[in-house]
């Protein structure tokens, strides 16, 4: 890795720091206001707004709506000479039903805004091209999905984003060859069709759509036994009939399905889950449907080079962090930021939101995602990010090293399969 990366304080750092520290109030509000108007996947128009005009307040190129997708958009600002490095920093905003930011996305957004802020400081002095790229529905819809198929991601030559942890800031710095950093994850709705009847008058007439979703549980958790121990499989009921005197002729499930490895998932696991639905349409007499429900995440690609540069950054700042090393599995969760990933070197910097542990996707942590507590600390990640983004433009040999360790990690995955 670069030595630039490994200094206590970089050349710009005063120059990003105080564009930060100025930009505060204008972060803060901007979060809370966020947090204050929870949005769903692709429902994100009021956030979607207000990050493309605080953006184009600020001098940057917005473009609205891109990728065919209404809330995305595209900032981007140009630095001098000749076009360099291209670096995205990536926006999310999307909520959750029920509980709001119990994700931090609010956050989220906010440190991409700082961090765009932060390198238009010293932008001038840089080469390259800064994005700053909004990315909707990270909460199920494959926001990124969408983007990186429409060509948004094209020329990007590495993405930094930051990411709420509600177990301390923990930054992972050593990863093995064939490590993932996250979970793969695809989502499926199991239908089971019956036929209604009289529960009580005749029964023998119907079909109990319902006994086949419960069959179908029960199947699952049968199977746990015989998948690897990486593997999550979690789901609902989400129709089970409407009165307990018809005979369900309807039953439906909804079902994410989870591993470390994408291919394990993809030809073994999701085979196995339709074969147990299978079992419980045939011993009921159901029909079963299964339609697509999430689209395929694939899990996250470590890039320790990132990793390193960043937590460098994150010391200087005098951020309260810890490091783990190889074999530390990275996070149980899935994330569109993991298909990313795997076309260009993406890194995450993680952050407290609490001085106490809190459960990610809980009321917890959507309180604590407007605290003062994570609202500093949010402030401190998004110069730790523009610092990076700095090293990146400034430094030739740090991309190639990045790009170096993404694409060996690549090669060694594929020799594997």
């Amino acid at each position: 890795m670069s030595s630039r990366a490994t200094q206590k304080k970089a050349p710009w750092f005063e120059a990003v720091t105080t564009a930060i520290n100025g930009a505060r109030r204008d972060l803060w509000n901007l979060a809370l206001d966020l947090h204050a108007h929870p949005e769903l996947n692709y429902e994100e128009h009021y956030a979607a707004q207000l990050l493309s005009d605080s953006l184009e307040s600020y001098g940057f190129t917005v473009e609205r709506e891109v990728g065919g997708v209404e809330t995305a958009f595209r900032a981007v600002l140009e630095g001098t000479g000749d076009k360099g490095t291209t670096v995205a920093i990536l926006a999310e905003y999307d909520a959750l039903p029920e509980v709001g930011h119990a994700c931090g996305h609010n956050l989220i957004a906010m440190t991409a805004l700082g961090a765009g802020l932060g390198v238009q400081a010293a932008m001038n002095a840089l080469p390259g091209r800064l994005i700053v790229l909004g990315t909707p529905a990270e909460e199920g819809g494959g926001g990124k999905i969408r983007l990186l198929e429409a060509g948004l991601f094209d020329g990007i030559d590495v993405a930094l984003k930051s990411h709420p942890n509600g177990r301390g800031t923990v930054f992972r710095t050593e990863a093995f060859l064939d490590e993932s950093w996250s979970l793969a994850m695809v989502g499926y709705r199991y239908l089971f069709h019956g036929r209604a009847a009289h529960a009580a008058n005749a029964p023998h007439h119907g079909i109990n759509a319902l006994n086949a979703v419960i069959r179908f549980f029960t199947g699952i958790d049968a199977l746990r036994q015989h998948v690897r121990d990486d593997v999550r499989m979690h789901g609902i009921i989400t129709d089970g009939g409407k009165a307990p005197n018809v005979v369900p002729d309807l039953a439906a499930a909804n079902f994410m399905l989870r591993s470390r490895n994408h291919e394990y998932l993809r030809d073994e696991v999701v085979e196995k889950v339709q074969q147990v639905a299978e079992g419980a349409a045939r011993m009921t007499g159901a029909e079963l449907e299964i339609l697509p429900l999430y689209p395929f995440y694939e899990n996250v690609r470590p890039n320790v080079t990132l990793a390193k540069a960043a937590l460098a950054h994150a010391k200087a700042l005098g951020m309260d962090l810890e490091e783990s090393g190889a074999g530390s599995g990275g996070s149980g969760a899935s994330t569109d930021s993991g298909n990313v990933s795997q076309v260009i070197p993406t890194y995450t910097v993680p952050f407290a939101v609490s001085q106490q542990p809190v459960a990610i996707h809980s009321r917890a942590l959507t309180e604590a995602a407007q605290s003062e507590f994570a609202l500093n600390v949010a402030i401190d990640v998004a110069k730790a990010l523009a610092l990076t983004a700095c090293d990146l433009f400034d430094e030739p040999q740090l991309v190639v090293t990045t790009r170096n360790e993404f694409e060996e990690r690549g090669r060694h995955l594929a020799n594997k399969a």
